[in-house]
């Protein structure tokens, strides 16, 4: 059974996560991943990581990797571990501390992530936890995944019976439902974030359809904007994300923040005929900003 571990990096340490995950490497670095059959490689401080650790740590063990005190972003299973004296000057020839970092995690393919850092944290397995390094964390149990629930007998005699009828009066937006199909079609009912893989094809009618919602970036209530260039193509988890404006798209048009202004590693695409107004963008990041 493979192992879990959580790996943390401080907050100066985001410069190297995110050429970490976009595969930003120097050319003799490059030459080491081909080497190991990688695409990613993390280099770590000596002082950050227990030989006892170390040695537990073998091929196909899960990784859950992140900045400290942020939701963890991505996960991966381990190809290959080093130790080794010199990768460190090679991989990351500007850092002060080049010739410390001597541990070296080498993964295939990295994917998204979105567990919080709180939640891992206290799985985690030992006593002494830092905002940095590398700890394994428990195992969950069948019975820790399916939480059982004690059934009330008594509420379900009273809520037993048929649902009323209640009549009420209510006032709602009338939305151009032919932009909303517009813009799924143009996108194929994609969500626009790039490194989003979510997919889910139901049948309707005898025909396999793709499932997809349309985001009112600027919310519909408060800005009565509804047209294209207010208007995106979301995955239901990346809706909620950008409804609770838990994500913000930066001044760039492109870029992926979250609600603290720290890049989140994703980026949205737009089809050379859909683009948003600035001003939407700008307005939601100016309440962020105020």
């Amino acid at each position: 059974m493979s192992n879990q571990f959580i790996l943390i990096l401080k907050n100066s340490d985001e410069g190297k996560f995110n050429g970490f995950k976009r595969k930003n490497f120097n050319k003799q670095t490059k030459e080491i991943l081909k080497k190991n059959s990688s695409n990613h490689v993390l280099g770590l401080h000596k002082g950050v990581i227990s030989n006892k650790v170390w040695n537990k740590i073998k091929k196909d063990d899960k990784f859950y990797i992140t900045i400290e005190n942020e939701t963890f972003r991505v996960t991966a299973n381990l190809i290959k571990k080093a130790k080794n004296l010199k990768y460190g000057e090679i991989i990351y020839p500007e850092t002060i501390d080049r010739k410390q970092v001597n541990y070296f995690l080498f993964f295939k393919k990295l994917d998204d992530c979105r567990e919080p850092f709180e939640v891992l944290k206290k799985r985690s397995k030992s006593n002494i936890f830092s905002n940095e390094g590398i700890f394994e964390i428990k195992q969950r149990t069948n019975s820790e995944r399916i939480k059982k629930t004690k059934i009330n007998k008594a509420l379900i005699e009273k809520t037993r019976g048929k649902v009323e009828r209640k009549h009420r009066s209510i006032q709602a937006l009338d939305r151009n439902q032919s932009n909303v199909v517009q813009l799924k079609k143009l996108y194929n009912n994609k969500c626009q974030i790039q490194q989003c893989n979510f997919e889910l094809n139901y049948e309707k009618g005898g025909k396999i359809k793709q499932f997809s919602h349309v985001h009112h970036y600027n919310q519909l209530a408060k800005s009565r904007m509804d047209s294209l260039n207010n208007m995106i193509v979301l995955c239901p988890n990346h809706h909620a994300e950008f409804d609770f404006k838990v994500k913000l798209i930066d001044y760039d048009g492109v870029t992926i923040i979250n609600e603290k202004g720290k890049e989140t590693g994703e980026t949205i695409k737009f089809h050379k005929g859909h683009k948003l107004d600035i001003k939407n963008i700008e307005s939601l990041l100016g309440e962020q900003d105020g």
